[in-house]
């Protein structure tokens, strides 16, 4: 037998062995095959390049999962492997079905985008811009579309009651006449921000061009806090970062676990600018990261 011929039999066993198990790791496909590990990999990765079979995002160990198409779900077997933070954040996007990721806090953010496998994030559009939602892996076209069609404004229906009084000496007696009338729904009017709200953003801007550092790409402009891309003139030259803006006394895990996030999405160095402290209990996990994320105190 040739050695093509051999391959591509190994190949056809690799995609049966995963067929009748579901998800497996590399070294039992190679357990099953009686080659080596090292053989069993570089034929998983021929697989996986031709599209044979789908490899996990989630790692078990430091391996992925190998898996033919239809069996996404049995990856649910593994969530163990996950870490804390992201199995919380599997369960709750199990549970919701789905998630609004501006109403997530910035943990589960960071920890939504890491379960790449379970966590299908897409664009909703809305009047203040579009807004990801993220969906269970499981939800369907159908479902999706069911539960984000606007609703409309149902009428109001309104009970009127008249309590007329028989006898002033005798018990009470009540008797109630309905009269149903239908009422629309009134909107509330949106309330225009005060000019206030806009005072540190701008403070923020000036305090950027009185240090020289150039806003780039402005990711989100809110109002006590913002992200973009910006530009500084350093020892070695213009160099890009990202930097995230936040008015706040205390910066905490949770706001330098998003900032490490955003700069590493962006494959960027990141600046963390604040008009208050770090946390005490944030300052040993921020330097675990300072050679990637720095901090400054804002200074007006």
């Amino acid at each position: 037998m040739g050695g093509m011929e051999k391959a591509s039999l190994i190949k056809e066993r690799i995609i049966s062995i995963i067929k009748q198990n579901g998800p497996s790791l590399p070294v039992h496909i190679a357990r099953s095959l009686n080659i080596s590990q090292l053989f069993t990999g570089a034929f998983l990765s021929e697989l996986y390049n031709e599209h044979s079979i789908k490899m996990s995002n989630m790692r078990v160990g430091s391996s992925p999962l190998y898996l033919i198409e239809g069996q996404e779900a049995q990856l649910e077997k593994f969530i163990e492997h996950l870490a804390n933070k992201e199995r919380e954040a599997f369960l709750l996007l199990k549970n919701n079905k789905f998630l609004k990721d501006d109403e997530q806090s910035p943990a589960i953010r960071v920890a939504l985008r890491s379960i790449k496998d379970f966590a299908i994030p897409f664009n909703q559009k809305s009047e203040e811009g579009d807004k990801i939602i993220w969906k269970y892996f499981t939800i369907t076209e159908n479902e999706i579309n069911e539960t984000l069609k606007p609703k409309k404004d149902i009428p109001l229906e309104v009970k009127k009651e008249e309590i007329i009084e028989i006898k002033k000496d005798a018990p009470k007696k009540i008797e109630i006449k309905e009269e149903i009338f239908k009422e629309p729904l009134k909107k509330e009017k949106k309330k225009k921000p005060s000019t206030s709200d806009s005072d540190f953003i701008e403070k923020m801007k000036n305090y950027l061009l009185s240090k020289e550092i150039e806003i780039i790409n402005l990711f989100s402009d809110k109002r006590k806090d913002f992200s973009a891309k910006v530009r500084i003139d350093t020892l070695l030259g213009k160099q890009e970062f990202l930097l995230m803006v936040k008015d706040k006394k205390k910066i905490n895990e949770e706001d330098i676990s998003l900032a490490v996030h955003k700069a590493q999405s962006e494959k960027l160095p990141g600046i963390i600018m604040s008009s208050g402290e770090i946390d005490k209990k944030a300052i040993e996990y921020y330097n675990s990261w300072k050679n990637l994320l720095k901090f400054e105190k804002i200074k007006f």
